[in-house]
């Protein structure tokens, strides 16, 4: 059986966005990675949570 796990992806061609959004992550103590060369990916199951507690859970 697969179970889902919840994860935030974030996209954009700017480098200095995806900066900017990492660095955010990182004041939050949110674990994050480059998926792509455009894409930050959170999926750590405790770095997901402590990110819901800024956004809200996602549905």
């Amino acid at each position: 059986m697969v179970t889902a796990t919840p994860r935030y992806l974030f996209k954009n061609e700017s480098a200095g966005i995806l900066r900017l959004y990492g660095e955010a992550l990182d004041r939050l103590g949110v674990a994050w990675r480059y998926n792509k060369r455009n894409e930050i990916s959170v999926a750590r199951r405790d770095a997901v949570a402590r990110l819901d507690e800024f956004v809200g859970p996602k549905f």
